[in-house]
């Protein structure tokens, strides 16, 4: 009886120990590690949307709900096969290097399973050959299914091929301390279109500087990019283009015309009516927030910077305090405003390009994670079903007002598209150049934007 008693405990320890091996040995996961080249958007602890960075701090991580963490593509896919793990080996430089670091990642061939990239470098990177076409179709018809603005789709394509989705967006937003516009006399109303905000600005300009010792009433970005960004918008509104095709299908200049001058002398005009014009720009509403200026052009990103300066407000209290508008406008024509944003796009030279892939479609899939992802981040979505979505509007309207809610997505809705051909960044120096000799007086409008046409249009032609 001792021996069987001895042989049952050994046995049992024997099959105890198989059976901890075995299921140690089907537990055992598959790990595979992703390379990520993230945008400056991409905090340490994840790729915007898709997924925790490996080296997230502990305290990152759990700043994060369980509600976002565990609907990010990345935990999505590993939950669907639990035999994965899936780690990301994550880079996230500032924007300043970010296209610098792609230029590298070109010419080392780097194998890079996922980058993120402004859209306006689609061209210039999709021209070298880098990036991977596979799943053109498939992202058109994502786009399509998503009800993506055509503005959004010609984004995310270059030559007929789509390299990526554009995945989320931004407008630009006029920021505005309602205690020195009331001051001045004045209301929101009275400045949202363009003539308006140019016959308040002289005295909102001495309020702020005599009643409430700002610097002055308007800060405006006077640089090489920022300046034209925004006047981009006018031009539209008014019917011109950064560029247009003509009768023959060629890519022409689109601004040498009277929607160019009326939008280029906009902003000369400003500045005669007293608007500060920054060629050193502070950024995340710097000199607006610490009451420099009363009002500021910048964009629908900073909202998050006013929510964490006033994290006890309500929505209904910010809106006393501040005032938005994307963009003043012409009298008789629409709201347009420039859009900006990010692609996700897959390099020929990925280790895991279909892995890759599936954990995007994951994405667009679930919609309810993907809108939960935009609100989280405060972004605006590329497509008019995201913008209807209940959860997208609930989680957006617990920290944001209605109005300005609404007053996005009609920026959103007819937005502006930088063109991203190679040659852009010399397009926008050359309109760059023009906008210091009109706005200093050296030039007309039209003499300025001509001899840009001349340059615009032979970049285009070699």
């Amino acid at each position: 009886m001792k021996k069987l008693t001895i042989f049952l405990v050994v046995f049992s320890l024997i099959f105890s120990g198989m059976v901890v091996a075995g299921f140690a040995q089907e537990t055992e996961k598959e790990v595979i590690k992703l390379k990520v080249l993230g945008g400056e958007t991409s905090a340490p602890e994840r790729a915007d949307y898709f997924g925790l960075f490996e080296k997230a701090s502990k305290e990152s991580v759990e700043k994060l709900s369980p509600e976002v963490r565990n609907s990010f593509p990345v935990a999505k896919y590993e939950f669907k096969h639990p035999g994965v793990d899936i780690q990301i080996e994550g880079e996230a430089p500032p924007y300043g290097d970010m296209l610098k670091e792609i230029q590298l990642a070109v010419s080392s061939q780097a194998s890079y399973d996922l980058i993120e990239m402004d859209d306006i470098w689609l061209g210039q990177i999709a021209e070298s050959g880098y990036l991977s076409a596979k799943h053109s179709d498939q992202y058109e018809k994502w786009a399509n299914d998503l009800g993506f603005y055509d503005v959004f789709k010609k984004g995310s394509k270059y030559k007929g091929k789509y390299y990526g989705l554009w995945k989320a967006t931004d407008t630009r937003a006029i920021w505005v301390w309602k205690d020195v516009l009331h001051a001045a006399g004045y209301t929101m109303e009275d400045i949202r279109s363009a003539k308006g905000l140019l016959n308040a600005l002289p005295e909102i300009t001495e309020t702020a500087k005599e009643e409430f010792g700002m610097s002055g009433g308007l800060e405006y970005p006077f640089n090489g990019k920022w300046v034209v960004d925004q006047w981009y918008g006018w031009l539209y509104q008014l019917g011109g283009k950064i560029l247009k095709q003509n009768e023959d299908g060629e890519w022409v200049a689109g601004f040498n015309n009277e929607a160019g001058y009326e939008s280029l002398n906009y902003v000369k005009k400003l500045k005669e009516a007293g608007a500060t014009m920054r060629r050193t720009w502070q950024w995340n509403l710097a000199n607006f927030m610490d009451r420099s200026y009363a009002m500021t052009y910048e964009g629908s990103w900073d909202f998050l910077t006013i929510k964490n300066e006033f994290p006890n407000l309500s929505p209904a209290e910010i809106k006393e305090k501040i005032g938005m508008i994307p963009t003043t406008v012409f009298e008789g024509e629409e709201m347009r405003v420039l859009t900006g944003g990010w692609l996700w796009t897959i390099p020929k030279t990925a280790n895991h390009p279909d892995l890759t892939f599936n954990i995007l479609t994951e994405i667009f899939a679930d919609r309810k994670a993907y809108a939960q992802h935009l609100a989280y981040e405060a972004k605006f979505p590329t497509s008019e079903k995201l913008w209807e979505s209940s959860l997208y509007q609930e989680k957006m309207l617990e920290n944001m007002p209605e109005e300005w809610f609404e007053s996005f997505q009609n920026g959103v809705e007819g937005g502006v598209w930088r063109p991203f051909f190679p040659e852009y960044p010399k397009i926008q120096k050359a309109l760059w150049d023009a906008t210091q000799k009109v706005v200093m007086g050296k030039a007309t409008a039209k003499k300025a934007l001509t001899t840009a046409e001349k340059k615009v249009n032979n970049l285009m032609e070699d």
